[in-house]
């Protein structure tokens, strides 16, 4: 490149080929590859700018679809809501929540680490976003009808509103981040962000909801809500009379007999929300035979799902990025299952080094200091004199012949293993004065001669500057350039020295199963324990096995993924029981409630056996959180059902599907449809997350309704206080006098 601009102009080229290749050939090469087109024939994608912007367009678009999500949340809540100022306020408090929980994160608790992961909260409180404000405004609605007590002033309704609405939400956002928060338990950085992320976001999603959204619905109330009133045409008048005040009036009516209609018009009006679910659900779950029918189909799939569990695997092949139909991927899976590695193929390497020890890893903490990955520690006593120069060029000689190797060290032209070895560069080099000459290099009749050099020699700054500053007689570069992780050479002294070699299978790009990489580990271990039985003598260190490409450190992270997916799981059902009985007080309606939870965790492990999933890395992520997705249904409903003042057991389970089954409800359909745009996606992660909450809500949906409630309605009350108990409890206003009744019932709670 010269200097005149060639560099930029070269640039230039490569974009105007890249442009070029875009607008030719893109288009008829994907047609190519489609499967349907011609299963003989397919296109490859090799100019790696073009591979850049293939991605770069994978991700725009699958971004375009995420953006979707918002945008069908933000439908949803306005059908439902019925007002476009709630539904811009609801849609503003949830993403807000994402910009308020990272300021926490990074800027209090100062953690630096952000996990890739932590972008999915944008769809978790998407979801669960939304299910707090249904919770909020059904309340709002439901307070219409809850009597004068209520109904005396705007203040003493949101009075009613927050402590009803606030309880539910309160004791299921506790629920969900102390689930989400077990992520801290595991040793891996990114899934502890994750966790503590997400545990934040939901957080402050509910203080939102508690105060922004709380306020909003004040200012609805004042301004908007009445027929034919736009946000958008500027702020309405004030509403005369207010609707707190008809409501009240209404209530008079009722109490007085003063008009006779009132009290079924009432009842009639509130049966828009909760006719179907404190009529049609509930009665369905209080029928006995319902029950048995019920109990027999979920015992019948739990059994199916608990089988499909236990055959869960590891994954055994290498994971996909993209959609297995996209060119992209099918190039890469074809040319890296149908075609044996070439010579050419850059392989994953790995180092055996002696005179280092193992990293200093005190006070690590990745979440806080990113960059802080330990201190390299050096094996004092390693001496790199004449003995130990010797025995490690017949170690690397031994280790090229070795033919038990053979399946797992890459092969040269010559037959031998594909072994670096500067020890004999480094023999040549004194052996010959130089290594000028490659071909007398490469004969090898040098070493019959005296090569090995006294430590002082070796040791001997200018002399090892000539020596590293040589081209390699095996490489186009320099010998420093060339063994620069097996050199461990300072300016003084040896601090340590070691040998490489090209694996036969590994590569540095793809991610492989544990199994396939651990059985590589497992032989080159073999071979670095057979080599410290001379060198820990002569060289007083021990062989150190280590892979520059990191593929033991992600076959070690598929093994934590997978312990701790399981473990994690199962940890999150338990400390959402310990959150239930604290905050229900009651030990048979917690245990009830976490049994759906672990009912659902079994069925989504089950269902993606099902659909061919195996452990992975996103598989195991996904699985350690399960718990925190979840709890929210189950937790509104044993909330309402342990608020509920009626006496009786099939009251209480009316009562619960009429003040949640509505909320509940619209929360799971939000929750699916956030996720229907992810199942378009080409990045695999995407479509498997989507996959993956929809299938937790809808189980989730499920066992909560059914499951749970009919498991309450089978059972009974366990104990639960009665009304009388409830009646008594006085709350205080702000006029200073005292209220009971209905309102007395949002501070039991």
């Amino acid at each position: 490149i010269s200097e005149d601009g060639g560099q930029q102009s070269s640039k230039k080229d490569t974009e105007l080929r890249k442009k070029y290749v875009f607008d030719v050939h893109i288009d008829a090469m994907d047609k190519l590859s489609d499967p349907n087109n011609n299963e003989y024939v397919n296109s490859y994608y090799f100019m790696g700018s073009v591979i850049f912007g293939v991605v770069l367009d994978i991700m725009m678009k699958d971004a375009l679809r995420a953006v979707a999500s918002f945008v069908l949340i933000f439908a949803y809540l306005r059908l439902n809501l019925g007002s476009w100022f709630l539904s811009a306020v609801g849609m503003l408090e949830i993403v807000l929540s994402i910009p308020l929980a990272w300021f926490f994160f990074s800027v209090v608790l100062q953690i630096e680490y952000f996990a890739g992961l932590n972008t999915l909260c944008l769809f978790i409180v998407a979801a669960i976003g939304a299910d707090d404000i249904f919770v909020f405004f059904e309340a709002y609605k439901q307070s219409a009808y809850k009597g004068q007590n209520v109904l005396e002033s705007l203040e003493s309704r949101m009075n009613w509103v927050y402590r009803r609405a606030g309880g539910a939400m309160a004791v299921t956002s506790a629920t969900t981040c102390s689930a989400f928060l077990c992520t801290v338990a595991s040793p891996i950085a990114s899934t502890k962000s994750f966790g503590m992320f997400a545990a934040l976001v939901i957080f402050f999603d509910f203080v939102l909801v508690m105060t922004l959204f709380c306020t909003s619905v004040v200012i609805y109330h004042n301004r908007f809500e009445r027929p034919g009133c736009c946000c958008f045409e500027g702020l309405c008048s004030a509403v005369e009379p207010s609707p707190t005040e008809v409501a009240l009036t209404r209530a008079k009516a009722s109490d007085e007999g003063e008009v006779g209609s009132a009290k079924s018009t009432s009842t009639a009006s509130e049966a828009k929300v909760t006719k179907f679910f404190r009529t049609k659900v509930a009665g369905f779950v209080l029928t006995g035979r319902n029950r048995l029918v019920l109990f027999i189909i979920f015992a019948a799939w739990l059994v199916t799902a608990g089988y499909f569990t236990s055959q869960l695997e590891p994954v055994q092949r290498s994971e996909q990025d993209l959609s297995k139909d996209h060119p992209l991927q099918r190039a890469v899976n074809i040319l890296r299952e149908r075609f044996p590695r070439a010579d050419q193929d850059t392989p994953a390497v790995i180092q055996f080094v002696f005179g280092i020890g193992n990293v200093d890893r005190s006070g690590v903490n990745q979440l806080f200091d990113t960059d802080d990955l330990g201190d390299a520690t050096f094996v004092d006593g390693f001496t790199f004199d004449e003995q130990c120069q010797e025995l490690m060029l017949a170690k690397c000689d031994a280790i090229k012949v070795d033919e038990r190797l053979e399946p797992y060290i890459k092969r040269g032209d010559t037959g031998q293993g594909a072994v670096h070895c500067f020890i004999e560069e480094f023999a040549a080099f004194f052996a010959l004065g130089s290594l000028d000459d490659c071909v007398a290099v490469k004969a090898g009749e040098w070493r019959s001669t005296a090569w090995e050099q006294p430590l002082e020699n070796a040791n001997n700054a200018s002399t090892m500057a000539e020596f590293l500053n040589s081209n390699s007689c095996y490489a186009r570069d320099t010998i420093h350039s060339h063994y620069k992780n097996d050199i461990g050479y300072n300016g003084t002294s040896w601090r340590f020295a070691g040998l490489t070699v090209e694996d036969a299978v590994l590569d540095p790009w793809a991610t492989y199963p544990e199994d396939l990489v651990r059985e590589h580990y497992n032989a080159y271990m073999a071979v670095g324990r057979e080599m410290d039985e001379g060198m820990e003598e002569v060289c007083s260190a021990m062989a150190v096995v280590s892979d520059s490409d990191q593929k033991f450190i992600m076959m070690n992270n598929q093994r934590l993924y997978r312990e701790t997916a399981i473990s994690g799981a199962f940890l999150g059902v338990g400390i959402a029981f310990f959150v239930l009985l604290l905050s229900t007080r009651r030990i048979m309606v917690s245990f009830l409630a976490t049994l759906s939870i672990f009912c659902v965790l079994i069925s989504v492990i089950g269902s993606t056996t099902m659909l061919g999933w195996t452990l992975g890395t996103n598989e195991s992520i996904l699985i350690c959180v399960l718990a925190g997705f979840s709890v929210d249904y189950v937790v509104h409903l044993a909330h309402a059902y342990v608020c509920s003042k009626s006496r009786d057991n099939a009251d209480k389970i009316r009562d619960a599907f009429g003040d949640m089954g509505m909320s509940v409800f619209n929360g799971m359909a939000t929750s699916v449809i956030a996720s229907m745009p992810l199942f378009l996606c080409t990045l695999a992660f995407f479509v498997k997350f989507g996959t993956f909450l929809c299938l937790t809500i809808a189980f989730s949906w499920l066992f909560a309704n059914l499951g749970f409630m009919s498991c309450l309605a089978q059972i009974g009350g366990c104990g639960q206080k009665s009304s009388a108990d409830d009646s008594e409890t006085i709350i205080v206003g702000a006029d200073g006098e005292g209220r009971g009744g209905e309102l007395a019932e949002a501070v039991v709670c």
